[in-house]
């Protein structure tokens, strides 16, 4: 359930006012590709100039967000058992949102290392290289390595992605460049010809698939006219993109670059220079990303003024953590709009008219919720036939608390925590904090109920649970049973006090006599 407080409120370049072909973005790494992101984005759309995402879904270390059908990949075992990136991606077009899917080309640690006859080659040991990071290059010069990324980037168009932006489009820069080898390199053929070759190569094979093709590239590339060492060379690779994503972060400028000493004080300036030598240069469509992090409000503002200073109407916002409050704020000071924050999710004074509720596993009630009375009693669950339970873990019991209920517990024990945070954050707080009332590990612990009064002290506990609140419990147990009877092995009749007395340790109401089946672990 997801609750907004939504401004009414537009200012300046809205969602609704962009034109088909201005796009503005904001990066989402790997770990903040998730439903709460999203969430925000689509929230914060609706009051700033941000239609577009940009998601991480490469990473230089060759991981990838989904599980790949690719041969290769399926070899190195480097895509992701289970997904949401499908789901996510259809979300964010339902809501009118671009959805570009960022891969690190060649970059690709997984693939160098364990194919070295893919890899950039350390000449002094016949080694895969490593650059500055540790990180392993795979072949810039190799179309096998072509190949496969354009076999990555099919999947993804064909996943829905409106958009397919390569990064690390270019040849090593960092490390010792010294003893690089290149094998299988051709005669003749330079590096800006390599890069050039190989989005020549995804361009006529994405391109049928209805794709956007852009590509990142260093932010001298709008003021050099050689491939300064990495093969980017504005004219070559133009061509072959429908969008140039140059990174212009002004802090990363080289003293004295345009004459001062500390460019990343003159955000402006920077932005609206780098900005009309690329345009100057190219009719092609130029996004560059912003430099979002470091910056306060006002110098993101700068660079965005930089931009339209130099008739440039799209961009994308860098942070690496993916956190754009200032980010928003900036956009917000610029329009004039006030901001609401997102509300994900109903607190715990919504939610105490609510009718009781109760969540069942195969054969056990894993949280009986009272909100009227403030107080829940739940209970991991055993195996069944040899099949775990998807809640055999505190943090899996926990997972089924309304988050509003989670977030008053944590207030109320002092606990500290971001109200905003993923709610595996909170979970894994919470789980913290039902192991130490109980005294239990929780790799020890067997299912059984724990009661906790969220409206009172908050304190977890597996004893002294009120009587008429456990027959509530009790009540929903046998239901859960009548509707699916729990098969064993080995079965034995046991009843709830029993439970909590022969698995964690201590006695609970002992006048209870219903009886259900389960397994002991």
């Amino acid at each position: 359930m997801v609750f907004f407080l939504v401004s009414t409120a537009f200012s300046g370049l809205s969602l609704a006012e962009s034109s088909k072909d201005c796009f503005n973005a904001v990066y989402i790494p790997p770990h903040k590709i998730t439903q709460r992101t999203f969430d925000e984005i689509v929230h914060y759309a609706t009051l700033t100039p941000v239609n577009a995402v940009v998601l991480h879904v490469k990473s230089p270390k060759g991981r990838l967000l989904w599980p790949s059908e690719n041969t290769i990949a399926v070899q190195l075992g480097v895509g992701a058992n289970h997904s949401g990136l499908e789901k996510h991606v259809a979300r964010l077009k339902k809501d009118n949102i671009r959805t570009i899917a960022k891969l690190d080309v060649f970059a690709d640690h997984q693939l160098a290392g364990a194919m070295p006859d893919l890899s950039v080659i350390d000449s002094s040991s016949g080694t895969p290289w490593t650059d500055a990071n540790d990180l392993h290059w795979a072949n810039p010069s190799d179309s096998r390595v072509w190949d496969y990324n354009i076999a990555l980037s099919k999947e993804l168009a064909r996943m829905g992605f409106d958009e397919i932006q390569f990064d690390y489009v270019r040849f090593p820069s960092d490390g010792d460049l010294s003893i690089i080898s290149y094998p299988n390199t051709l005669p003749g053929f330079s590096k800006s010809d390599c890069i050039e070759s190989f989005l020549k190569k995804a361009h006529d094979e994405l391109k049928p698939l209805g794709v956007a093709i852009s590509a990142d590239v260093f932010g001298l590339t709008a003021w050099k006219t050689d491939d300064f060492g990495v093969g980017q060379v504005l004219e070559k690779m133009a061509p072959h993109l429908d969008v140039i994503c140059p990174m212009f972060y002004p802090s990363h400028f080289p003293s004295g670059f345009l004459g001062k000493q500390s460019p990343g004080e003159f955000p402006e300036m920077i932005m609206e220079a780098s900005m009309r030598s690329m345009m100057n240069r190219t009719d092609k469509p130029v996004r560059p990303w912003i430099q979002g992090f470091w910056y306060r409000p006002q110098q993101i503002v700068a660079q965005i003024d930089g931009i339209e200073n130099a008739s440039g109407n799209s961009w994308s916002i860098w942070s690496p953590t993916g956190r754009y409050g200032l980010s928003y704020q900036a956009m917000a000071d610029r329009s004039g709009v006030c901001l609401s924050k997102p509300k994900f999710y109903p607190g715990v004074t919504d939610l105490v008219s609510e009718n009781d509720r109760s969540i069942r596993g195969h054969s056990a009630v894993v949280n009986y919720t009272n909100f009227k009375m403030g107080f829940s009693i739940l209970s991991l669950e055993a195996s069944e036939n040899g099949k775990r339970s998807r809640y055999s873990s505190p943090a899996a019991i926990l997972a089924t608390l309304e988050e509003g209920i989670m977030d008053s517990i944590l207030k109320k024990r002092a606990i500290p925590f971001n109200p905003d945070a993923e709610p595996y954050t909170k979970r894994k707080l919470l789980s913290d904090l039902l192991c130490s009332d109980l005294g239990k590990d929780a790799r020890r612990m067997r299912p059984g109920p724990i009661y906790i009064d969220w409206s009172q002290d908050c304190t977890f506990s597996a004893k002294g649970i009120p009587q008429a609140r456990l027959d509530k419990y009790t009540q929903e147990l046998q239901g859960a049973t009548e509707k699916e009877p729990a098969t064993v092995s080995s079965p034995e009749a046991i009843n709830i006090a029993s439970i909590s007395e022969n698995i964690f340790g201590v006695s609970s109401n002992p006048v209870i006599n219903p009886t259900i089946s389960i397994l002991s672990r």
